[in-house]
């Protein structure tokens, strides 16, 4: 039984991923993708450094939002891997597509009202800043500060983020 696409294996051992595939794992040209043995099985997975965060993401977080009073949320460019806010709801689900391209613009900020509601794609998020992770020029992911509240965010938050992104993308 075969329920896949059938591709051919090149003289120098390349494989050609279908367009179709790239697209919906939002694969871009020069991403890294893990290739690894299961079960007797070739498995591709796109590649996301902040994935291997693990405790030092969690614990940034965590710090974060004790010092803060805000919800604390950490991604790479497609999903949420740490979140302080419904983590349930939130870690390893994929991020609103205007968070993706504000990211991937190389800019930090602070939003609030309607405009933090629209990059977040939820009407509960009053204020939201917003950072990118990068490293070697690349952008890895971001780190989220959220509230629900009305209360304007200090300004300081937004540079508390900058130094949280620089910080890890040291550890990936």
């Amino acid at each position: 039984m075969n329920n896949g696409i059938v591709r051919r294996i090149d003289e120098l051992g390349r494989v050609v991923i279908p367009k179709e595939l790239r697209r919906s794992l939002h694969l871009r040209e020069g991403e890294e993708i893990e290739v690894s043995l299961v079960n007797g099985e070739l498995l591709l997975r796109k590649h996301s450094p902040l994935q291997g965060l693990g405790r030092t993401g969690k614990t940034y977080a965590e710090l974060l939002k004790r010092h803060t009073g805000y919800h604390c949320m950490i991604c790479d460019n497609d999903t949420f891997v740490v979140s302080t806010l419904q983590k349930d709801k939130y870690e390893g689900k994929a991020i609103p597509p205007s968070l993706e391209k504000l990211l991937l613009s190389r800019r930090s900020g602070y939003f609030r009202g309607e405009e933090a509601e629209r990059l977040f794609g939820e009407n509960f998020v009053k204020n939201l800043a917003v950072c990118p992770i990068l490293s070697c020029g690349d952008v890895l992911g971001g780190i989220l500060l959220v509230g629900e509240s009305g209360m304007v965010m200090p300004d300081i938050l937004v540079r508390f983020l900058e130094i949280g992104a620089d910080f890890l993308s040291l550890q990936v």
